[in-house]
């Protein structure tokens, strides 16, 4: 398995949004809105080349429900990044 198709796993591979947090207790508040829009999501292990803190769980979400970060910001969630996880790595997604 080459580096690059060892960057999608697990949902990642469905759900090509992801966003990662400072901690977990962001990770589980995303979560909850998520639930409640009906957004679907799964918590992921964050890439290790994302990780800039001790926190090691992220949230992805399909690319085209991203738009609903405006309500995540609007409930006052706070995040760190968010990509778009392609074959070839992740590329940080303009907001």
């Amino acid at each position: 398995m080459s580096e690059s198709s060892s960057m999608l796993y697990g949902k990642l591979k469905e759900y090509r949004a992801l966003l990662t947090f400072p901690s977990l207790a962001d990770v589980m508040h995303a979560e909850g809105i998520l639930t409640c829009l009906d957004c679907p999501s799964a918590v992921v292990r964050t890439p290790s080349s994302l990780r800039s803190s001790c926190n090691s769980m992220s949230l992805c979400l399909p690319l085209e429900s991203k738009a609903i970060i405006d309500e995540l910001i609007n409930e006052g969630v706070v995040f760190t990044g968010l990509y778009e996880a392609r074959e070839d790595g992740f590329f940080s997604l303009e907001w």
